[in-house]
Protein backbone atom coordinates (compact mmCIF):
# COMPACT_ATOMS: atom_id res chain seq x y z
CA UNK A 1 0.00 0.00 0.00
CA UNK A 2 1.33 3.41 -0.65
CA UNK A 3 0.49 6.38 0.66
CA UNK A 4 0.42 10.09 -0.02
CA UNK A 5 -0.06 12.97 1.92
CA UNK A 6 -2.15 16.20 0.55
CA UNK A 7 -2.27 19.17 2.30
CA UNK A 8 -5.86 20.24 0.15
CA UNK A 9 -8.93 19.04 1.76
CA UNK A 10 -12.61 19.09 0.09
CA UNK A 11 -14.75 21.75 1.01
CA UNK A 12 -15.99 21.32 3.93
CA UNK A 13 -13.06 20.09 5.87
CA UNK A 14 -11.28 22.91 6.62
CA UNK A 15 -12.11 22.80 10.22
CA UNK A 16 -11.47 19.30 10.97
CA UNK A 17 -8.89 17.95 8.54
CA UNK A 18 -5.62 20.16 7.87
CA UNK A 19 -4.08 16.99 5.42
CA UNK A 20 -5.95 14.33 3.91
CA UNK A 21 -4.15 10.72 3.74
CA UNK A 22 -4.71 8.37 0.33
CA UNK A 23 -3.94 4.78 0.51
CA UNK A 24 -3.70 3.25 -3.11
CA UNK A 25 -2.35 0.16 -4.62
CA UNK A 26 -1.37 -0.12 -8.22
CA UNK A 27 -0.47 -2.75 -10.83
CA UNK A 28 1.23 -2.73 -14.11
CA UNK A 29 3.10 0.44 -16.09
CA UNK A 30 1.81 3.53 -17.18
CA UNK A 31 2.25 3.87 -21.16
CA UNK A 32 4.66 6.78 -21.78
CA UNK A 33 1.45 8.34 -23.23
CA UNK A 34 -0.68 8.01 -19.68
CA UNK A 35 -3.04 6.45 -21.94
CA UNK A 36 -3.85 3.28 -20.30
CA UNK A 37 -4.89 3.85 -16.66
CA UNK A 38 -7.77 2.89 -15.14
CA UNK A 39 -9.38 3.68 -11.78
CA UNK A 40 -11.07 0.94 -9.81
CA UNK A 41 -13.00 2.58 -6.81
CA UNK A 42 -14.56 -0.17 -4.11
CA UNK A 43 -17.43 -0.79 -2.62
CA UNK A 44 -18.93 0.01 1.23
CA UNK A 45 -16.46 -2.32 3.02
CA UNK A 46 -14.04 -2.73 0.56
CA UNK A 47 -10.33 -1.66 0.36
CA UNK A 48 -7.52 -0.87 -2.36
CA UNK A 49 -6.17 -4.32 -2.05
CA UNK A 50 -7.97 -5.35 -5.57
CA UNK A 51 -5.96 -8.33 -6.40
CA UNK A 52 -2.68 -9.69 -5.40
CA UNK A 53 0.46 -8.66 -6.67
CA UNK A 54 2.75 -11.33 -6.59
CA UNK A 55 2.33 -15.16 -5.83
CA UNK A 56 2.99 -14.72 -2.57
CA UNK A 57 0.31 -11.81 -1.60
CA UNK A 58 -3.31 -12.24 -0.47
CA UNK A 59 -5.94 -12.01 -2.96
CA UNK A 60 -7.38 -9.11 -3.30
CA UNK A 61 -11.24 -8.57 -3.77
CA UNK A 62 -11.95 -8.53 -7.38
CA UNK A 63 -9.33 -11.29 -7.41
CA UNK A 64 -10.87 -12.90 -10.61
CA UNK A 65 -10.99 -9.76 -12.72
CA UNK A 66 -7.22 -7.92 -12.27
CA UNK A 67 -4.14 -9.81 -13.14
CA UNK A 68 -1.93 -11.37 -16.04
CA UNK A 69 -4.80 -12.39 -18.72
CA UNK A 70 -7.79 -11.44 -16.81
CA UNK A 71 -10.33 -8.62 -18.04
CA UNK A 72 -7.91 -5.87 -16.19
CA UNK A 73 -4.47 -7.09 -17.37
CA UNK A 74 -1.69 -5.00 -15.92
CA UNK A 75 0.13 -6.18 -18.86
CA UNK A 76 -1.98 -4.11 -20.28
CA UNK A 77 -3.10 -1.44 -17.95
CA UNK A 78 -2.06 0.79 -15.27
CA UNK A 79 -4.66 -0.12 -12.69
CA UNK A 80 -4.97 2.16 -9.46
CA UNK A 81 -7.24 1.15 -6.47
CA UNK A 82 -7.69 3.95 -3.48
CA UNK A 83 -9.14 3.24 -0.06
CA UNK A 84 -12.28 5.96 0.06
CA UNK A 85 -12.25 8.84 2.24
CA UNK A 86 -14.31 7.53 5.53
CA UNK A 87 -13.12 4.28 4.74
CA UNK A 88 -10.59 2.65 7.62
CA UNK A 89 -7.98 1.10 5.47
CA UNK A 90 -5.56 3.66 5.09
CA UNK A 91 -7.42 6.62 3.82
CA UNK A 92 -8.43 9.30 5.90
CA UNK A 93 -11.18 8.32 8.31
CA UNK A 94 -12.71 8.21 11.68
CA UNK A 95 -9.99 5.57 12.72
CA UNK A 96 -7.62 8.20 11.71
CA UNK A 97 -5.22 10.15 14.36
CA UNK A 98 -6.62 13.49 14.93
CA UNK A 99 -3.75 15.38 15.61
CA UNK A 100 -5.35 17.83 17.98
CA UNK A 101 -6.13 14.95 20.11
CA UNK A 102 -3.69 12.73 19.75
CA UNK A 103 -6.53 9.81 19.22
CA UNK A 104 -8.63 8.30 16.63
CA UNK A 105 -11.80 11.11 15.51
CA UNK A 106 -14.03 8.75 15.93
CA UNK A 107 -17.30 10.34 15.08
CA UNK A 108 -16.21 13.05 15.12
CA UNK A 109 -14.64 13.17 11.51
CA UNK A 110 -17.07 14.64 9.05
CA UNK A 111 -19.17 12.21 7.19
CA UNK A 112 -17.96 12.79 3.39
CA UNK A 113 -20.04 12.76 0.84
CA UNK A 114 -19.29 10.80 -2.56
CA UNK A 115 -18.82 14.12 -4.28
CA UNK A 116 -16.07 14.49 -1.62
CA UNK A 117 -14.65 11.17 -2.25
CA UNK A 118 -14.13 11.51 -5.77
CA UNK A 119 -12.65 14.67 -5.22
CA UNK A 120 -9.94 13.44 -3.20
CA UNK A 121 -9.73 10.70 -6.10
CA UNK A 122 -9.37 13.12 -8.53
CA UNK A 123 -5.87 14.82 -6.36
CA UNK A 124 -4.62 11.40 -6.37
CA UNK A 125 -5.19 11.26 -10.31
CA UNK A 126 -3.17 14.70 -10.56
CA UNK A 127 -0.45 13.27 -8.22
CA UNK A 128 0.33 10.60 -10.36
CA UNK A 129 0.46 12.73 -13.75
CA UNK A 130 -2.92 11.04 -15.43
CA UNK A 131 -4.23 13.20 -17.84
CA UNK A 132 -7.23 11.53 -18.32
CA UNK A 133 -8.32 7.80 -16.88
CA UNK A 134 -8.92 5.08 -19.73
CA UNK A 135 -11.93 3.88 -17.37
CA UNK A 136 -12.93 4.53 -14.02
CA UNK A 137 -15.05 1.26 -12.63
CA UNK A 138 -16.73 0.97 -9.72
CA UNK A 139 -19.55 -1.23 -7.71
CA UNK A 140 -22.30 -0.55 -5.24
CA UNK A 141 -20.66 2.59 -3.38
CA UNK A 142 -18.05 2.36 -6.24
CA UNK A 143 -20.40 3.24 -9.06
CA UNK A 144 -21.88 6.18 -7.68
CA UNK A 145 -18.36 7.75 -7.25
CA UNK A 146 -18.29 6.07 -10.76
CA UNK A 147 -21.28 7.97 -11.94
CA UNK A 148 -19.92 11.29 -9.96
CA UNK A 149 -16.51 11.41 -12.09
CA UNK A 150 -18.85 11.69 -15.26
CA UNK A 151 -21.00 14.48 -13.74
CA UNK A 152 -18.13 16.27 -12.11
CA UNK A 153 -15.29 15.45 -13.69
CA UNK A 154 -16.19 14.20 -17.57
CA UNK A 155 -13.02 15.20 -19.25
CA UNK A 156 -10.81 13.53 -16.72
CA UNK A 157 -12.38 10.29 -17.72
CA UNK A 158 -13.21 8.26 -20.91
CA UNK A 159 -14.92 5.41 -19.50
CA UNK A 160 -16.90 5.18 -16.93
CA UNK A 161 -18.01 1.85 -16.13
CA UNK A 162 -20.99 1.85 -13.16
CA UNK A 163 -21.96 -1.47 -11.93
CA UNK A 164 -25.20 -2.53 -9.85
CA UNK A 165 -25.64 1.39 -8.69
CA UNK A 166 -27.56 4.63 -9.63
CA UNK A 167 -27.50 7.89 -9.39
CA UNK A 168 -29.50 7.33 -5.96
CA UNK A 169 -30.81 4.60 -3.53
CA UNK A 170 -34.31 2.90 -3.78
CA UNK A 171 -36.83 3.54 -1.59
CA UNK A 172 -35.88 -0.06 -0.07
CA UNK A 173 -32.50 1.28 -0.22
CA UNK A 174 -32.79 3.93 1.72
CA UNK A 175 -34.94 2.02 4.03
CA UNK A 176 -32.08 -0.43 4.59
CA UNK A 177 -29.77 2.36 5.25
CA UNK A 178 -32.02 4.04 7.77
CA UNK A 179 -32.35 0.75 9.79
CA UNK A 180 -28.66 0.49 9.94
CA UNK A 181 -28.13 3.31 11.03
CA UNK A 182 -31.02 3.54 13.82
CA UNK A 183 -29.44 0.12 14.89
CA UNK A 184 -25.95 1.59 14.98
CA UNK A 185 -27.09 4.68 17.04
CA UNK A 186 -29.30 2.62 19.87
CA UNK A 187 -25.70 -0.29 20.60
CA UNK A 188 -22.05 0.10 18.85
CA UNK A 189 -21.15 -3.70 18.94
CA UNK A 190 -24.22 -5.33 18.99
CA UNK A 191 -25.73 -2.22 16.51
CA UNK A 192 -23.17 -3.00 14.01
CA UNK A 193 -23.68 -7.04 14.39
CA UNK A 194 -27.44 -6.39 13.58
CA UNK A 195 -26.82 -3.45 10.65
CA UNK A 196 -24.63 -6.20 9.28
CA UNK A 197 -27.36 -8.91 9.07
CA UNK A 198 -29.43 -6.83 8.01
CA UNK A 199 -27.43 -5.73 5.19
CA UNK A 200 -26.22 -9.11 4.08
CA UNK A 201 -29.90 -10.08 3.21
CA UNK A 202 -30.58 -7.92 0.64
CA UNK A 203 -26.70 -7.84 -0.77
CA UNK A 204 -27.79 -11.35 -2.37
CA UNK A 205 -30.92 -12.69 -3.24
CA UNK A 206 -33.65 -15.46 -2.49
CA UNK A 207 -32.78 -17.65 -5.26
CA UNK A 208 -29.06 -17.57 -4.30
CA UNK A 209 -29.84 -18.41 -0.72
CA UNK A 210 -31.98 -21.34 -1.57
CA UNK A 211 -29.72 -22.63 -3.97
CA UNK A 212 -27.18 -22.86 -0.89
CA UNK A 213 -30.22 -24.77 1.21
CA UNK A 214 -30.64 -27.37 -1.81
CA UNK A 215 -26.75 -27.87 -2.16
CA UNK A 216 -26.38 -28.16 1.35
CA UNK A 217 -28.93 -29.43 3.88
CA UNK A 218 -27.25 -28.42 7.17
CA UNK A 219 -27.36 -24.76 5.51
CA UNK A 220 -28.74 -22.12 7.70
CA UNK A 221 -29.25 -18.79 7.30
CA UNK A 222 -28.90 -17.69 10.90
CA UNK A 223 -25.57 -19.36 10.99
CA UNK A 224 -24.53 -17.34 7.56
CA UNK A 225 -25.74 -14.74 8.85
CA UNK A 226 -23.88 -14.63 12.17
CA UNK A 227 -20.64 -15.49 10.36
CA UNK A 228 -20.84 -12.66 7.69
CA UNK A 229 -21.22 -10.58 10.29
CA UNK A 230 -18.90 -11.48 12.93
CA UNK A 231 -16.42 -11.56 10.18
CA UNK A 232 -17.14 -8.31 9.09
CA UNK A 233 -16.97 -6.16 12.66
CA UNK A 234 -13.63 -7.46 13.08
CA UNK A 235 -12.09 -5.99 10.22
CA UNK A 236 -14.24 -2.61 10.09
CA UNK A 237 -14.29 0.80 12.25
CA UNK A 238 -17.57 1.46 13.51
CA UNK A 239 -17.89 5.29 12.87
CA UNK A 240 -16.72 4.36 9.18
CA UNK A 241 -20.06 2.25 8.94
CA UNK A 242 -21.35 5.38 10.34
CA UNK A 243 -20.55 7.91 8.09
CA UNK A 244 -20.54 5.88 4.35
CA UNK A 245 -24.51 5.17 5.50
CA UNK A 246 -24.83 8.80 5.33
CA UNK A 247 -22.60 9.30 1.75
CA UNK A 248 -25.40 6.25 0.36
CA UNK A 249 -28.60 7.86 1.78
CA UNK A 250 -27.63 11.61 0.75
CA UNK A 251 -26.11 10.66 -2.44
CA UNK A 252 -28.49 12.06 -5.12
CA UNK A 253 -26.77 12.86 -8.65
CA UNK A 254 -28.18 15.04 -11.15
CA UNK A 255 -25.71 16.01 -13.77
CA UNK A 256 -25.45 20.34 -14.51
CA UNK A 257 -25.68 21.27 -17.99
CA UNK A 258 -21.74 22.29 -17.62
CA UNK A 259 -20.91 18.62 -17.65
CA UNK A 260 -22.65 17.78 -21.01
CA UNK A 261 -21.66 21.23 -23.00
CA UNK A 262 -18.67 19.90 -24.82
CA UNK A 263 -19.97 16.46 -25.85
CA UNK A 264 -15.87 15.60 -27.17
CA UNK A 265 -14.62 15.57 -23.64
CA UNK A 266 -17.62 13.52 -22.45
CA UNK A 267 -17.15 10.07 -21.29
CA UNK A 268 -18.69 6.94 -22.93
CA UNK A 269 -20.98 5.83 -19.74
CA UNK A 270 -22.33 2.34 -19.07
CA UNK A 271 -24.72 1.83 -16.63
CA UNK A 272 -25.26 -1.76 -15.39
CA UNK A 273 -27.71 -3.20 -13.22
CA UNK A 274 -28.99 -6.43 -11.99
CA UNK A 275 -32.98 -7.31 -11.67
CA UNK A 276 -32.58 -9.02 -8.51
CA UNK A 277 -30.86 -6.00 -7.09
CA UNK A 278 -32.82 -4.71 -4.10
CA UNK A 279 -30.94 -1.34 -3.59
CA UNK A 280 -30.38 -0.78 -7.20
CA UNK A 281 -34.27 -2.21 -9.07
CA UNK A 282 -34.48 -1.97 -13.04
CA UNK A 283 -36.55 1.38 -12.04
CA UNK A 284 -33.65 3.26 -10.60
CA UNK A 285 -31.28 2.44 -13.50
CA UNK A 286 -33.72 3.62 -15.56
CA UNK A 287 -33.59 7.03 -13.76
CA UNK A 288 -30.52 7.12 -13.71
CA UNK A 289 -30.24 6.72 -17.60
CA UNK A 290 -32.78 9.23 -17.84
CA UNK A 291 -30.55 12.19 -15.95
CA UNK A 292 -27.66 10.99 -18.18
CA UNK A 293 -29.89 11.24 -21.09
CA UNK A 294 -28.02 14.56 -22.53
CA UNK A 295 -24.30 13.05 -22.33
CA UNK A 296 -23.92 11.36 -26.07
CA UNK A 297 -23.11 7.87 -24.97
CA UNK A 298 -24.55 5.72 -22.39
CA UNK A 299 -25.33 2.19 -22.56
CA UNK A 300 -27.49 0.57 -19.51
CA UNK A 301 -27.81 -2.86 -19.77
CA UNK A 302 -30.07 -5.18 -17.33
CA UNK A 303 -29.02 -8.35 -16.33
CA UNK A 304 -29.93 -11.39 -14.69
CA UNK A 305 -27.78 -12.90 -11.91
CA UNK A 306 -28.69 -15.16 -8.54
CA UNK A 307 -26.18 -12.79 -6.95
CA UNK A 308 -28.25 -10.06 -6.47
CA UNK A 309 -26.79 -6.70 -5.29
CA UNK A 310 -23.29 -8.94 -5.01
CA UNK A 311 -23.16 -9.96 -8.72
CA UNK A 312 -20.42 -7.71 -9.62
CA UNK A 313 -18.27 -9.50 -6.76
CA UNK A 314 -19.82 -13.05 -7.34
CA UNK A 315 -21.20 -13.17 -10.44
CA UNK A 316 -16.87 -14.07 -12.46
CA UNK A 317 -18.37 -15.30 -15.55
CA UNK A 318 -21.34 -12.25 -16.21
CA UNK A 319 -19.55 -9.46 -14.96
CA UNK A 320 -16.27 -10.45 -16.45
CA UNK A 321 -17.79 -10.15 -20.39
CA UNK A 322 -19.74 -6.99 -18.90
CA UNK A 323 -16.53 -5.22 -18.37
CA UNK A 324 -14.66 -6.57 -21.32
CA UNK A 325 -17.86 -5.29 -23.40
CA UNK A 326 -17.39 -1.74 -21.60
CA UNK A 327 -13.92 -1.70 -22.43
CA UNK A 328 -13.77 -2.84 -25.99
CA UNK A 329 -16.71 -2.69 -26.96
CA UNK A 330 -17.66 0.59 -29.68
Amino acid sequence: IQLYRTACVPSGYDEVLDEAVIAYETYGQMTPEKDNAILIIHGFSGHSHVASHSPGDSEGWWEWMVGPDRILDPNRYFVVCMNNLGSCFGTSGPASINPKTGKPFGKDFPSPTISQMVWLQQKLQDELGIPRWHAVIGGSLGGMAALEWAASFPAKAARVICLNAGASLSYMGCGLVELQAELLDIAQTAGMHAARRLADLVYLSEEYFRSQKMQDSTWSMSSFLSTEADQFIRKFDFFSYRCLLDAMQQFDLRPSRDAIKDSLAQPVVSIVGCQEDILFPPHVLNETRRRFSNFRRVNSPIVSSPFGHDAFLLDTELYSRIVDTALNGT
